[in-house]
C-alpha cells in the first residue's frame, strides 16, 4: 500500500475575494469636508498583514478575513493629505463540489486584482441617526484553492479514502466561530490624520 494525497476536486483558480469598507465623514480641524472637496483617493493594502481564516464545509470553501490598508485622501484647501489606517473586511464562499469538511485546504497567497473607490456613497453616520456621504473602498483579491484528501492505494492500484465516512451528510448545518484577529487588527478604529 502507498500513501498519497489525491487532489479532489481539481484545483480552483482565480478565486476572487472582495473586500468592502465605507469611510464615513472626513474631518480636518473640526470642519466636516464634503465629497466635492476630494481631489484624489489612494488605497494601499498591506498584504503581509492580512488575517484570514478558511474552512471547508460540504461542497464549499468559506474564507473570511481582514486586510490592513492605508487610505490617503487629498482634499482641496488642505496642505497635507488626510491618512486613515484601517482594516477592510472580506468574505467569500467558493463552490467546490465533492469537498468534505475533513479534506485539506491549500491556498496560494492573496494577490490584489483591483482597487476601486467611490466617493459620495450615503452611509449611516457615527450616531446611526443620519445619512452622511462616505467613500466606498473595494479591493478585489485573487487566490488559488486546492482541496486534497489522503488516500491509500493498494498493490492493484485501487484507491481507498482513509476516512470512510468523510462525506456523510450532516443533520444540522455546521457553526464555525473563527478566532479574533491578532493584535486587534480590524477594529476599524482610527480617524483621519493630516
Amino acid at each position: 500500500m502507498g500513501f498519497l494525497h489525491d487532489t479532489y476536486p481539481p484545483p480552483k483558480t482565480h478565486i476572487q475575494y472582495i473586500s468592502i469598507k465605507t469611510v464615513e465623514k472626513l474631518t480636518y480641524n473640526n470642519k466636516i469636508l464634503t465629497i466635492a472637496d476630494i481631489i484624489s483617493i489612494n488605497v494601499v493594502p498591506d498584504l503581509n498583514g492580512i488575517t484570514q481564516n478558511a474552512r471547508i464545509i460540504q461542497d464549499k470553501v468559506v474564507n473570511i478575513g481582514l486586510i490592513p490598508a492605508t487610505i490617503t485622501v487629498t482634499v482641496l484647501g488642505v496642505d497635507l493629505p488626510l491618512t486613515l489606517t484601517t482594516s477592510l473586511p472580506f468574505q467569500e464562499h467558493t463552490d467546490c463540489p465533492g469537498a468534505c469538511p475533513e479534506d485539506r485546504l491549500h491556498e496560494t497567497p492573496l494577490e490584489v486584482e483591483g482597487i476601486f473607490t467611490q466617493p459620495g456613497v450615503p452611509v449611516l453616520g457615527v450616531a446611526g441617526l443620519e445619512l452622511v456621504e462616505g467613500i466606498l473602498v473595494k479591493v478585489i483579491l485573487r487566490t488559488t484553492l486546492t482541496v486534497t484528501r489522503p488516500i491509500v492505494v493498494d498493490k492493484e492500484g485501487h484507491k481507498c479514502d482513509l476516512v470512510q465516512h468523510r462525506c456523510q451528510p450532516f443533520t444540522t448545518p455546521p457553526t464555525v466561530t473563527f478566532p479574533a484577529p491578532p493584535n486587534g487588527n480590524g477594529n476599524g478604529v482610527g480617524g483621519p490624520t493630516p
